[in-house]
């Protein structure tokens, strides 16, 4: 098989798993579930008779305080069952005449997932900068590098995901398990026990909001809270989200030859 049809394979798998995402009501709940949340966070202040800040940057903090939920979200829901279902339903193979390479399965179905997924993420960081530009009248650049830290997390979320699936053998597990792994229960423990959780991703994805508005650090003799280093997070995105697109197409592959 020529790289050409390897290419146009991965471009059909990637096409039919968006198409079914906009036919799902997955991406309709994902959806209602940011203008709730916009139409809270603009809704609340001036109904508790509070007024917005001034700031753009503290403006758009107040939206990237659900950031991390909303890629967990995504993560969860398009990319949690993306293999196990295969395992379920065998659609990649009813898609083509002839024979399709694992590989290209697992590569058509993580572009669909990077892709919804980024596309509902900027679109809700396209809400807030419009709405920071009508409150306060101008927007910053550090907006736009919490969006993309934002996008580099939830890379780490999807490629992690696809690793779950590629392992576990039923799609609820697989989706309980992804929704859940990614809350800060583990960092917290590891602060709490004075270990620095650098590595874990939970962890390092509060450079989305610190970007914005800088943690507050209390004085000594007050034990310091953990910060993100911007760096060294991104770095364990990349890792993340490498390690798990890699096992999970050899597992996935491995999978498939032994059934």
């Amino acid at each position: 098989m020529t790289a050409k049809e390897t290419l146009t394979q991965v471009f059909v798998v990637a096409s039919y798993e968006i198409r079914k995402y906009l036919r799902s009501r997955r991406l309709l709940g994902v959806l209602v579930i940011i203008a709730l949340v916009v139409g809270l966070i603009l809704g609340l202040p001036p109904a508790l008779g509070r007024s917005y800040s001034s700031d753009a940057n503290r403006f758009v903090g107040t939206f990237a305080g659900f950031t991390e939920i909303l890629v967990i979200l995504c993560g969860t829901l398009f990319a949690a069952d993306a293999l196990v279902s295969e395992h379920e339903k065998r659609t990649g193979y009813f898609l083509f005449p002839n024979p399709v390479r694992r590989e290209t399965i697992v590569i058509g179905k993580l572009l669909a997932s990077l892709a919804a997924s980024a596309g509902i993420i900027l679109l809700y960081y396209l809400a807030a900068t419009i709405a920071a530009l009508i409150v306060t009248g101008h927007v910053t650049w550090e907006i736009g590098l919490s969006a993309a830290y934002a996008l580099a997390y939830m890379a780490c979320v999807v490629g992690v995901a696809f690793l779950l699936s590629a392992v576990l053998k039923g799609t609820i597990t697989a989706t309980v398990l992804t929704f859940f792994l990614f809350f800060p229960i583990v960092s917290v423990a590891l602060s709490a026990g004075g270990v620095q959780p650098w590595f874990i991703p939970s962890a390092a994805s509060g450079i989305i909001g610190n970007v914005l508005t800088p943690p507050f650090t209390p004085p000594p003799p007050e034990p310091a809270p953990y910060i993100a280093d911007v760096a060294t997070s991104l770095a364990v995105f990349a890792v993340y989200f490498v390690v798990s697109a890699i096992l999970a197409t050899l597992l996935f592959r491995r999978r498939e030859l032994k059934s």
